[in-house]
């Protein structure tokens, strides 16, 4: 039997496969996901106001089971959380910086307490005293957040009512009717005077001080 080889006329001709052919286009690699961290700005109180404070936040955590308010110090939200990348830190707390210095150091009273109970939002909170100084910080706040870091109008919003929440949205209606009618009528009364505005970074677990910025004075501490 006679066999044609590889090279005898009559025959195609392939030439051998290189197994070794690099693919035509190359893998694009992805670019990385960029990272967001959440962050909000707040006023917060002494020492003295702050402990029994948390005492009250304890006390609902107890008896009702509501235990995400006890999560973050106690504190009046001067700007609701927002996303941010990282990389705008250092120019946020740069510019909270200047705003605070030219702000002067002023006191806050405390009166009382509150509730809100729609579908979606279920808070018992201590009222906060809503007079002229703080109103007009939080508009100052907001012009700084919208023109500097083009915060939406619906996420930096001039509406405001301060308040310090004592329990939050993981109590159940019927729970929140009856601490309502427990501490409706219970007295609460503390003053403290406000000398920092405070941004919050949330670490993936709980939140804690990014940095904290003097009223009234250049110096960060």
């Amino acid at each position: 039997m006679n066999f044609l080889s590889r090279n005898q006329p009559g025959r195609a001709q392939f030439p051998a496969r290189n197994v070794n052919t690099k693919p035509r286009f190359k893998p694009q690699n992805k670019p990385p996901e960029e990272v967001h961290r959440i962050y909000f700005i707040a006023l917060l109180p002494n020492a003295a106001v702050g402990k029994e404070i948390i005492r009250l936040k304890q006390e609902f955590a107890d008896h009702y089971d509501a235990r995400q308010a006890l999560r973050t110090l106690p504190h009046i939200t001067l700007q609701v959380p927002f996303t941010a990348n990282p990389s705008m830190e250092e120019a946020l707390c740069t510019e909270l910086a200047h705003f605070a210095a030219a702000e002067s150091p002023f006191d806050i009273h405390l009166d009382g307490f509150g509730a809100v109970h729609l579908k979606n939002r279920r808070v018992l909170f201590i009222n906060v005293e809503k007079d002229a100084t703080i109103t007009a910080l939080h508009k100052r706040l907001i012009v700084l957040l919208r023109k500097k870091f083009g915060f939406s109008s619906m996420l930096a919003r001039y509406g405001y009512n301060p308040h310090i929440s004592v329990a939050l949205n993981d109590m159940k209606g019927r729970e929140l009717e009856a601490a309502w009618k427990e501490y409706q009528d219970k007295p609460f009364e503390a003053t403290f005077k406000v000398k920092n505005i405070y941004i919050f970074r949330h670490s993936g677990i709980s939140w804690e001080v990014l940095q904290k910025c003097r009223l009234g004075s250049p110096k960060q501490g």
